[in-house]
């Protein structure tokens, strides 16, 4: 009788965990960080420099015992743009709620240092297989408000074993349209190889893809009809609100290598249910990617009813394609062993507060487990959030977990 007290346990834990395989680890009703001491914190305060309530989390990424957190400058009042928490202080004060740090430092996310290496506005950040960070600055400040272009949309990239900035890639005007956004990234190299590096970024409202190449330091611009928006698709509900965005290619993942060296990069419009793809031999060769190039790319199928989202990411281990989901506060996945539909996409996780807008998600390869950033960004855009309550929040799951929900047993 014990032993089958046990076993029932033990299946109930198994089932909670399917149920919702994304657990807590962080939660915050207010960011804060770490200034030098109380006066400079202070002094951020009175220069409006710091306004607390416009402290919104919305990238995440992971490096070794290191989480980092992008606070875009939507308002004013942002007190660092880059930022990072070592996850392994589970005994501090703030173990829950942590304090944030500026990376490199805070001269760097200085908004009015007059340093050439400042940064201003990135959105969301890749680390590579070569221990680099990687991102754009849109270079705007207070994006909701008077949208000052403090620099030109830039390419930074930083060497997390020094902390240091190693390249700066101003793009291009012939990378750029007037209503560029670049809000996304994926960075194609192999551990082995980190000079024949690529990074694929996404223009949401120019409606285009940047290719830029580490060896030749030099990007290039594709366009193609699979950029933009769906028209049908880009009306939104989500935490009470309903608004209608028009941004197009925004999610971008990138699969493992095939027999042939090469891979695919997936991507789809945030106002769209549609994934398409092409290869990234096409992308990296100018020619192929820019010119009469309207057939190299393919559309993969669609997602079903309501299954907008800015982020995906690939397991490379499996080729599980991972999908946060806005109108369904969800993440959802689909194996890309088979045809994407609404029955082959399927949503693992569903939570109403703590998945309120799921904003960004990473691998950390070393534990195998998927993070996800909730951050209710409608209420932060139309209304004012309840900082008495928790708003933003990370939570995990175990890859191995996800992998057999996704093989046949998730919601749909």
């Amino acid at each position: 009788m014990a032993k089958l007290r046990s076993f029932l346990l033990l299946l109930g834990l198994a089932a909670m965990a399917a149920s919702h395989p994304l657990e807590e680890v962080y939660s915050w009703k207010q960011v804060d960080y770490n200034f030098p001491n109380d006066s400079v914190r202070q002094k951020y305060i009175a220069t409006g420099d710091f306004i607390q309530e416009n402290n919104l989390p919305l990238g995440l990424n992971i490096w070794k015992n290191k989480m980092f957190i992008t606070v875009p400058r939507w308002k004013k009042g942002i007190a660092a743009n880059l930022n990072y928490f070592l996850m392994n202080e589970t005994n501090s004060a703030d173990a829950k709620s942590p304090k944030l740090t500026p990376y490199p430092d805070w001269e760097t996310n200085d908004i009015n240092s007059s340093s050439d290496s400042k940064i201003v506005n990135f959105f969301r950040v890749r680390v590579d297989a070569c221990d680099r960070l990687w991102g754009v600055d849109t270079g705007v400040d207070d994006i909701v408000g008077d949208g000052t272009s403090v620099i030109p949309s830039t390419l930074v990239v930083f060497d997390l074993n020094t902390d240091k900035i190693i390249r700066r890639y101003p793009l291009k005007d012939s990378d750029k349209k007037p209503d560029s956004f670049f809000a996304d990234l994926v960075v194609d190299v192999d551990r082995d190889d980190c000079d024949n590096a690529h990074a694929y970024i996404s223009d949401i409202a120019g409606y285009g893809l940047v290719v830029y190449s580490w060896a030749k330091n030099d990007s290039w611009r594709v366009e193609h009809n699979y950029f933009y928006f769906d028209p049908l698709n880009g009306d939104f509900n989500v935490s009470g609100f309903n608004f209608q965005w028009t941004d197009g290619v925004f999610g971008l993942s990138l699969s493992g290598s095939q027999k042939d060296g090469s891979k695919t990069l997936y991507f789809h419009a945030m106002s769209g249910i549609t994934e398409f793809l092409v290869s990234t031999d096409i992308l990296k060769n100018e020619t192929l990617a820019t010119t009469d190039n309207y057939y190299h790319f393919r559309v993969v199928g669609d997602k079903g009813p309501r299954s907008q989202g800015p982020s995906s990411i690939i397991d490379p281990e499996t080729g599980i394609n991972y999908f946060t989901q806005v109108q369904k506060n969800g993440i959802a996945c689909w194996d890309t062993n088979e045809p994407l539909n609404s029955d082959t996409l399927r949503l693992v996780d569903k939570e109403d507060v703590k998945l309120l807008f799921p904003n960004d998600l990473t691998i950390d390869r070393d534990t195998r487990k998927l993070y996800v950033l909730a951050d209710n960004l409608p209420t932060y855009l139309h209304s004012l959030l309840d900082v008495t309550k928790e708003n933003f929040f990370i939570t995990a799951a175990n890859l191995d977990i996800l992998t057999e929900l996704c093989k046949g047993k998730g919601q749909h």
